[in-house]
């Protein structure tokens, strides 16, 4: 029986009292509550005959009062015959597949990955059947705070990536405003994590000797340069002058869109130009070698990513400062360098101690 729903008789509703409440109110206004605990706001209707319904939103980030507001417009819809579900073309998971071939034109391919996986995991499961604009404030940080739960760097990215989405949006005026500007992020540890000297060394002779030879060097300038994986696959000839025994990264090919100059150690070079004889791996082929070689120097914690930071580190140790490290790694701002302040700080106290 349908029954004056009110905010507080939601939030005490519980799998086991039952899966759908309606409202007295409002005709086909209801609440489904889901075996997890979570409690999403619908409204019913019957078009030629056909029972229709649409997700309106979840309890608390949409009220009752909002909710009956909302199912009280649809309803006036349905009673003069105007359509209330969202239109094929119009839902958030067919725009953000027209956003998604925008992104795999404008932006890296590493990148147009990272938000196709994250549009994949996280944005379109929850947002993907309705349209833009049901998409409120409340509802982002409802959602941004459940996956923060689990991991607040995840949280952030996909965040990212919404607002993003919808700024897409209101650009085109499909909303008035993104509503995802000005959520906070979620605090995030960085990973402090790298080789040492004897774990880069191990590194370095089982990429050697591993039989995916491209993936092997790609990495293996990674860990000698501090150069992103993704620089390394996408490494042509232009880039590299062996009389001056630097590596040229031209703006295009960097996160900060800048040209960087990189200086080559013999073994990198060596490596550099053996890449370029046998042709780029795949970021796949170099992710199946990584998997192997951490394995073989017992360090499965180690992602390649942290290739970049064990050259910050091994840099910090033979005395080098944090504006010779970030001009090697090709920052552009002191404080992208600065999580590395205490690897310096140790070496001088060292140095100190020496003297």
């Amino acid at each position: 029986m349908p029954e004056r729903l009110t905010d507080r008789a939601i939030a005490a509703m519980r799998p086991r009292d039952g899966q759908y409440h309606f409202d007295s109110e409002v005709p086909g206004l209801g609440v489904r509550v889901y075996p997890s605990g979570r409690k999403a706001l619908f409204f019913d209707w019957r078009d030629n005959g056909r029972q229709r319904r649409v997700q309106i939103g979840t309890h608390p980030a949409w009220t009752i009062g909002k909710a009956r507001e909302h199912a009280t417009r649809m309803r006036r819809k349905v009673d003069v015959g105007e359509s209330v579900g969202a239109q094929r073309g119009s839902r958030v998971a067919d725009l953000a597949e027209q956003w998604r071939a925008v992104v795999d034109l404008t932006r890296r391919p590493s990148t147009a990955r990272s938000y196709g996986r994250l549009l994949d995991s996280h944005i379109v499961p929850r947002f993907g059947k309705g349209e833009p604009k049901a998409i409120t404030r409340n509802a982002i940080e409802l959602w941004h705070g459940e996956i923060a739960q689990r991991t607040p760097f995840e949280a952030n990215r996909a965040l990212a990536v919404l607002s993003a989405f919808l700024s897409w949006l209101e650009h085109d005026r499909l909303i008035d405003r993104n509503p995802a500007r000005g959520v906070k992020r979620r605090p995030e540890t960085s990973r402090e994590i790298f080789l040492d000297a004897a774990e880069i060394g191990a590194a370095l002779a089982a990429l050697d000797a591993d039989s995916g030879r491209a993936g092997a060097l790609a990495l293996k300038l990674a860990l000698l340069t501090g150069c992103r994986i993704g620089e390394a696959t996408h490494l042509t000839a232009g880039q590299i002058s062996a009389k001056r025994s630097v590596w040229i990264k031209p703006a295009a090919t960097t996160k900060q869109k800048r040209l960087h100059i990189a200086p080559l150690s013999k073994d990198a070079l060596a490596a550099a130009r053996e890449l370029l004889t046998i042709g780029p791996p795949t970021y796949d082929q170099v992710r199946a070698v990584w998997d192997r070689v951490r394995s073989a120097i017992g360090r499965p914690d180690i992602r390649i990513h942290d290739l970049r930071h064990s050259r910050a580190s091994a840099l910090a140790r033979n005395g080098a400062s944090l504006l010779q490290i970030g001009k090697v790694l090709g920052h552009t701002s002191p404080q992208t360098t600065a999580r590395y302040s205490h690897l310096v700080d140790r070496d001088l106290a060292d140095l100190v101690e020496r003297s």
